[in-house]
């Protein structure tokens, strides 16, 4: 199997002590940081929720399942389009650049409020079953999507979570901005049905590159975009 309960908890394995060291080296070197520096072992999180789902469906233990799939949903469709903008904005002085990730915070808390509370009621469960070698969330039933076009939410979600990396000074994380909108076309084009889930698996591995940004972060600054102000004579 390419996905499973062992691969989700793979992911994950590397994943939380990842996140541990981005968190200490945010800590130490630019507190601006520590929105971005989370979001590793929160992936790691996310993926351990996924493979409560494989558990749950498995072995057939809906309430596990239940729960499982509610938690990794909230990250999903809640947390995830909001939290992606506000670490980018958080790394940006006062300017346009920071209005547009605020901005595209404001964006995503829509696509939050609009994909997630409708599941609240169903446990989260949204039709998930597997699909292949993949879990299938199923959307379909979340009033929203039937009032827009089919490609005005996801549009929304895109641009949430992937153009505040490109909006931001810090050149290092374009490639992360691109590298998420690549595996989100790899994810529909290659496992329609499974797309959340495919697309979440692949952001995970990703935000490994978010280590890399922060080993080579200078103490309090940007490491190429910027330098510091001189100090004038008293």
């Amino acid at each position: 199997m390419c996905f499973s309960a062992e691969a989700s908890l793979g992911v994950a394995v590397v994943l939380l002590p990842v996140g541990g060291f981005c968190v200490a080296a945010a800590w130490h070197k630019d507190r601006r940081y520590l929105l971005l520096a989370v979001i590793p072992l929160l992936f790691g999180l996310q993926q351990v929720c996924e493979a409560g789902v494989w558990a749950g469906l498995g072995r057939a233990v809906p309430e596990l399942g239940r729960a499982a799939s509610r938690s990794f949903l909230f990250f999903a469709l809640a947390f995830w389009p909001v939290w992606v903008p506000l670490s980018a904005a958080a790394v940006e002085p006062p300017g346009a650049r920071r209005t547009v990730c605020l901005a595209l915070a404001g964006l995503g808390l829509t696509v939050a409020l609009v994909y997630y509370p409708p599941l609240v009621p169903d446990g989260g469960w949204a039709g998930t079953r597997i699909v292949g070698h993949s879990i299938r969330h199923d959307f379909s039933a979340i009033p929203a999507v039937h009032v827009a076009p089919g490609w005005v939410w996801p549009a929304a979600y895109l641009s949430a979570v992937c153009a505040p990396f490109l909006a931001v000074r810090d050149h290092r994380l374009w490639p992360l901005g691109a590298a998420v909108a690549v595996s989100a076309a790899v994810s529909y084009v290659a496992f329609r049905e499974a797309f959340a889930s495919v697309w979440c698996f692949l952001a995970a591995i990703l935000s490994v590159y978010i280590a890399y940004v922060l080993h080579g972060l200078r103490p309090n600054g940007f490491p190429d975009s910027r330098t510091p102000e001189p100090v004038s004579a008293l």
